[in-house]
């Protein structure tokens, strides 16, 4: 915090923890609440425990620190939801380390094109569907990502336009 005041006259208010391997009531209250935070995500969860926000839509909430703290709580929710990670949905991994399930939509004819953003569609739909709110976080990297962002940016620059074009003329929704 201290750096980035100092250095950029910037204090953030959102936390993002990639690798968290656990949570306390130490953690809501000194390292979130204390800070200054009023949201936090987490990067990773366990396979059960993510099953089991996903069919109760809780994988967001308010996180209630400590009675004793005067401090609000803090709003925590699971970033990547999709697959309990932060990456992209399936099949839209655009990276050059994403092997086998690589993808490009540069380049992809308007028709299959059309095909690959309803599939995104479905899928944010799916992700929305496991929470409350109104809003999905949508993360689109992995670990080591983004080798050559250029690619990256240029699939998600035309995965935004195009979805913006065909919703505006109706072809989805």
């Amino acid at each position: 915090h201290s750096f980035l005041k100092r250095e950029l006259n910037y204090t953030p208010t959102v936390g993002w923890q990639l690798d968290p391997f656990g949570h306390s009531a130490t953690q809501a209250s000194y390292m979130t609440s204390m800070m200054g935070f009023d949201a936090l995500y987490f990067g990773r969860i366990d396979y059960q425990d993510l099953e089991l926000r996903r069919e109760t839509q809780e994988c967001e909430g308010l996180w209630s620190s400590s009675p004793n703290m005067q401090h609000e709580a803090v709003f925590w929710g699971l970033t990547g939801e999709a697959q309990g990670m932060y990456g992209p949905p399936e099949g839209f991994c655009f990276d050059i380390l994403c092997g086998s399930s690589k993808s490009s939509l540069v380049g992809m004819n308007e028709t299959l094109l059309l095909g690959k953003i309803n599939d995104f569609l479905d899928d944010l739909s799916v992700q929305a569907g496991r929470t409350k709110g109104n809003h999905v976080m949508l993360t689109m990297g992995e670990d080591f990502n983004y080798e050559k962002a250029q690619m990256n940016f240029a699939n998600l620059d035309l995965l935004i336009h195009k979805t913006r074009k065909y919703q505006q003329n109706g072809a989805v929704n």
